[in-house]
């Protein structure tokens, strides 16, 4: 039995926007903050070029990279500058365990950052993976409190380790234990924001045409611009981690434009926002072309 011109109508739009496969992945969870900041009134503990971790407290938020996304980011961090010493500098680092019984490699960092006196946070997007661990790396002699007592724990550090007095992306090293303290860092990690806008398919037929999003994690997509209509009559879609696709049309004066002269140029922002992350925007121009 044949269908109905509306039912093959909504047929094929349900088609045209439906997502592209997708990994099977679990929800992403919301932010999780690792590590702890020195608490006020601590003195300035160290003078030293020196890279630090903590594997492990007795008490208190871990500095290990929790499992709650498919794919994570430290998103910011904090340096809690206790003292008032001039040209303090900081630079957070992620290290992970690539040997027994202490050596480790930095897999990222951001910094190093100018630190003020008091609580310092600074914006970052680092790639990172569960069991990875916060740390630091004090790039300058000046007095800085980059640990604080915690009797009962240990860190890891690295004292002149590597070109230029630390350890830089991909290096590694055996870590010495440095008792009863804590190192003086804290971040946020959250699920990544950061997709990338692939391959523009046009169908010259209707009008429209197709942008293939690739997402790392489970979120909501959204396409917005003058004269743009995403997605059919929607303008976001709940997504998987892997590719999505977003159908681009126009409205307004821009399909009136298309209607009149076969083609019309549209500006479409594209926001990407991770369950239990922060949202991401990026932009590109795409051509609607249509057989007049």
């Amino acid at each position: 039995m044949g269908f109905s011109k509306p039912l093959r109508r909504s047929i094929v739009s349900a088609s045209l926007t439906a997502i592209a496969t997708l990994s099977a992945a679990p929800p992403a969870s919301a932010a999780v903050t690792i590590g702890q900041l020195a608490p006020a009134g601590t003195l300035s503990q160290s003078t030293f070029v020196t890279d630090r971790l903590q594997p492990t407290v007795t008490s208190g938020n871990s500095y290990v990279v929790p499992a709650i996304a498919p794919n994570e980011a430290i998103t910011s961090w904090s340096f809690n500058a206790t003292g008032a010493d001039p040209g303090q500098m900081m630079t957070m680092k992620v290290f992970r365990k690539v040997a027994e019984p202490a050596t480790y490699r930095v897999v990222g960092h951001d910094g190093p950052r100018p630190i003020s006196p008091g609580l310092n946070t600074f914006p970052a997007n680092v790639p990172v993976q569960p069991g990875d661990v916060l740390g630091t790396g004090q790039p300058v002699h000046v007095q800085t409190a980059a640990w604080f007592n915690a009797p009962g724990d240990s860190h890891l550090f690295l004292l002149n380790g590597g070109p230029g007095g630390n350890l830089a992306d991909g290096e590694q090293a055996p870590f010495n234990p440095f008792s009863d303290a804590r190192v003086n860092v804290s971040a946020t990690v959250s699920a990544s924001n950061a997709f990338t806008l692939g391959k523009i398919t046009r169908n010259q037929k209707t009008g429209t045409a197709t942008i293939t999003v690739s997402v790392p994690n489970p979120g909501d997509l959204t396409a917005s611009g003058k004269g743009v209509k995403a997605a059919g009559a929607a303008t976001s879609k709940s997504v998987g981690a892997g590719q999505a696709q977003l159908l681009i049309r126009a409205k307004g004066k821009k399909k009136r434009t298309l209607n009149d002269t076969g083609k019309v140029k549209l500006r479409v922002a594209v926001r990407y926002t991770p369950t239990g992350g922060e949202p991401k925007t990026d932009s590109v121009k795409v051509k609607l072309r249509k057989r007049r």
